[in-house]
C-alpha cells in the first residue's frame, strides 16, 4: 500500500481529497495531511510516506521549498504536484525539482479522478523500475526474472518491444479473452513471453485493470481487487484467471456462444468509451454484426438490463462523478453524458436520484464541508 501525505493550505481541498477518493482502490492510503510545507516536514519526521501530494502556493513554506528539502532529506519519497498553474516553464521547474508528475486542478475537472490517480500510480511504478534497473547489473536482473517467471532467460536481456506491448494492451482491453479460452491462453502466453520486469508488468496490469474494473463495476456495482504486488508469474496467472471468471459472470451466461458474449462485451466497452455520443441500439447491433432484435435479447440476458437502461445507468453514474468532482456547468455535463437537452437531462437525473443535478451537487459539496 502506497502511503500518501497531502499538503495544501486549503482545508476543504485536503478533506475533499481524503473523503471522496477511493484510495484503497488505487492501492494507496492517506496517512497524514498538512496545511503548509513546515507542517509537512514535521509529519515526515515521524511518518512513513511513499508519496507526497503537494500544492505549490502556500504560506509559511511553499511547495517549491518543501520539494527542495524533501529531495535532499527523503530522496525515496515520490512527489506529485497539485497546482493551478499550467505554464510550461513553471511545470518544468517542478519536474526539475524531482516531481514525477503534476495534477492540474482543472485536469481533475476534465478527467475521471480514478484515471488521474491510476496515471500517478503507473508513474510511481515506472520510477521504481528505473531505480531498480539503475541499481542492478544485467546478471542480477536476469536472475530476478528467472525466479519470477520460473524459466531460463539467459545471460543477456533484450529491450522491451513496445509495439508488441501496445498490441497486447489492445487485446487485453478488447475483452475477447473473457469468453474465448484459446484467446485467453494466448494472451497469457504472450504476456509471459514478454518477460517484463515485475514493476513494468505491474504497470501493465494496472492499465488493464482500470478498463476491466470500470466495466465490471458498471454491471455489478462491485470492484475487482488488484494486489499491491505479485511475487511470481504463477500469482499473476492465478489473478488473471480470477478476473476472467468475475468478468465472464458479470457479462455472460452459459446458454450463449462465445462469439455472442464477445459481441456484447465489445458493445459494453464501446458504450463506455463513447458515452458523450448518441449511439442507438440499432447502430451498435450493426457494429457488432448482430440483428437488432437478437442483439437486444442477448444484451438484456447477459447484462441484466436493456440497452437503453444500461446506457442511462452509466450516463447517470458519470454525471454524478462530474457533479461531485468538478465545477463544470450543467449544460456541459448534459452534453458530455450524451444528452442534447438540459431540461430532459435534469428530469432523467431527478427520476434516477430523487433530486435535480444542482441539488445533488450542493448536497455532495455540503457533505465535504461538514466533514471539514
Amino acid at each position: 500500500m502506497i502511503k500518501v501525505l497531502i499538503v495544501d493550505d486549503d482545508n476543504l481541498v485536503r478533506k475533499g481529497l481524503i473523503s471522496i477518493l477511493p484510495w484503497e482502490q488505487y492501492g494507496m492510503e492517506v496517512v497524514g495531511e498538512a496545511k503548509n510545507g513546515e507542517k509537512a516536514l514535521e509529519l515526515l519526521a515521524s511518518l512513513k510516506v511513499d508519496l507526497l501530494l503537494t500544492d505549490l502556493a502556500m504560506p509559511v513554506m511553499s511547495g517549491m521549498e518543501l520539494m527542495r528539502i524533501v529531495r535532499k532529506q527523503y530522496p525515496q519519497i515520490f512527489i506529485v504536484v497539485l497546482t493551478l498553474h499550467q505554464d510550461f516553464e513553471y511545470i518544468q521547474e517542478c519536474l526539475r525539482l524531482g516531481a514525477i508528475d503534476y495534477i492540474a486542478k482543472v485536469e481533475m475537472e476534465q478527467e475521471n479522478s480514478g484515471e488521474v490517480f491510476m496515471r500517478v500510480k503507473a508513474r510511481i511504478l515506472e520510477e521504481q523500475l528505473k531505480i531498480s534497473s539503475a541499481s542492478e547489473s544485467g546478471e542480477s536482473k536476469s536472475k530476478e526474472l528467472e525466479m519470477f517467471y520460473d524459466i531460463i532467460i539467459g545471460e543477456t536481456l533484450g529491450s522491451i518491444n513496445e509495439d508488441r506491448l501496445t498490441d497486447l494492451k489492445k487485446r487485453g482491453q478488447a475483452l475477447g479473452w473473457v469468453h474465448r479460452v484459446s484467446e485467453f491462453e494466448c494472451f497469457l502466453e504472450d504476456l509471459k513471453n514478454m518477460q517484463l520486469p515485475p514493476a513494468k508488468l505491474m504497470s501493465f496490469l494496472h492499465s488493464q485493470w482500470n478498463v476491466w474494473d470500470r466495466i465490471y463495476n458498471s454491471v455489478t456495482e462491485n470492484h475487482i481487487e488488484l494486489p499491491d504486488s505479485f511475487h511470481s508469474w504463477t500469482e499473476v496467472k492465478d489473478w488473471l484467471y480470477e478476473v476472467r471468471e468475475l468478468v465472464a459472470k458479470a457479462i455472460g451466461k452459459a446458454q450463449y456462444s462465445e462469439e455472442v458474449k464477445d459481441c456484447i462485451a465489445r458493445a459494453v466497452q464501446a458504450m463506455h468509451d463513447e458515452l458523450s455520443e448518441s449511439v442507438h441500439a440499432s447502430e451498435m447491433a450493426k457494429r457488432v454484426n448482430m440483428s437488432r432484435s437478437y442483439f437486444s435479447q442477448c444484451f438484456k440476458d447477459l447484462i441484466g438490463m436493456t440497452y437503453n437502461e444500461y446506457l442511462r445507468h452509466i450516463r447517470m453514474e458519470k454525471a454524478k462523478e462530474y457533479l461531485q468532482y468538478t465545477q463544470k456547468t450543467i449544460q456541459w455535463i448534459t452534453e458530455n453524458t450524451g444528452y442534447t437537452d438540459q431540461k430532459y437531462f435534469s428530469r432523467i437525473f431527478q427520476e434516477k436520484t430523487g433530486m435535480l443535478p444542482s441539488e445533488y451537487r450542493q448536497l455532495t459539496h455540503s457533505e465535504i464541508q461538514v466533514s471539514d
